[in-house]
């Protein structure tokens, strides 16, 4: 398995000969584009769609190798493991409340920021957890912060994008904002576990590839704050109703659809 596998590098070098196709449809072929490219061009969106992806790279790496340290380093169990996650069900349900709380009352970009804060902070108690420590020193903070992070990252990222796109654009920027959840797990596991793996087998020890994960996770959670302080802004949106050419659009769509069948209910409301 790894990068030493053939496998793995030709599902890479097709994924790339994919994607880069897909953006090649999309700009050039596609009548009625899914992901219309001019929507990169909005202000902040760009940078936003970067600190949004790697925070979550940070989430899918402390989620991982959380679960390993506690199993495998501290030989925890199943239900020892569910119980000492218990804060984070308990602070999650109280981040998406203060997450809607602080929304009308501070700037999208700050609260984007407290969420990086906390992910990295969480990261790296994790990295320098002692083998031997009671829970409730490192462990117990880290599982608490990391439980403010996903709710803070996602309701600002998704306040800043529709703020920042048209009108017609906005439900596809929070479809972007909510992949790259997936996308940023999966894609933080794969550059952490070749950390892992590397430094595992160059130090000859298991701990201090989990630690070098775990570095890598507070890396890019630094990168995305730097990020998002310098050049991610919450656009004021004073746009009352539809511009014309979002309108206009608007109305072509419909006309497409009712020529092939399709019955849209505010197709009448739209004329």
């Amino acid at each position: 398995m790894g990068w030493a596998t053939h496998y793995e590098i030709i599902l890479l070098i097709s994924s790339v000969v994919m994607f880069v196709g897909f953006l090649l449809w999309e700009r050039n072929y596609a009548a009625q584009p899914i992901m219309p490219l001019d929507i990169f061009k909005a202000p902040s969106f760009l940078m936003l769609l970067l600190v949004v992806l790697l925070n979550y790279m940070a989430v899918g790496t402390l989620i991982w190798y959380q679960v390993l340290w506690l199993q495998k380093v501290w030989h925890w169990s199943p239900l020892h493991f569910a119980v000492g996650w218990t804060p984070f069900v308990v602070c999650a349900t109280g981040a998406a409340c203060l997450a809607a709380w602080m929304i009308p009352r501070m700037a999208a970009q700050w609260i984007l920021a407290i969420g990086t804060i906390t992910i990295l902070v969480s990261n790296a108690l994790m990295a320098t957890v002692p083998l031997h420590q009671t829970y409730w020193a490192q462990i117990f903070p880290s599982v608490v912060l990391f439980s403010f992070c996903p709710d803070f990252v996602y309701t600002a990222a998704q306040i800043i994008a529709s703020n920042s796109v048209r009108r017609n654009q906005q439900g596809i920027a929070g479809s972007v904002i909510g992949t790259l959840n997936l996308y940023g797990n999966s894609l933080g596991l794969g550059f952490a576990s070749t950390i892992e793996v590397e430094i595992a087998r160059r130090s000859g020890s298991q701990i201090m590839g989990y630690r070098a994960a775990l570095f890598f996770g507070v890396a890019i959670s630094a990168v995305a704050l730097i990020l998002d302080v310098c050049f991610v802004r919450l656009v004021k949106d004073d746009r009352e109703g539809w511009h014309e050419d979002d309108l206009a659009e608007d109305i072509e769509l419909t006309d497409q659809a009712e020529a092939t069948g399709v019955h849209l209910p505010n197709a009448s409301a739209s004329h």
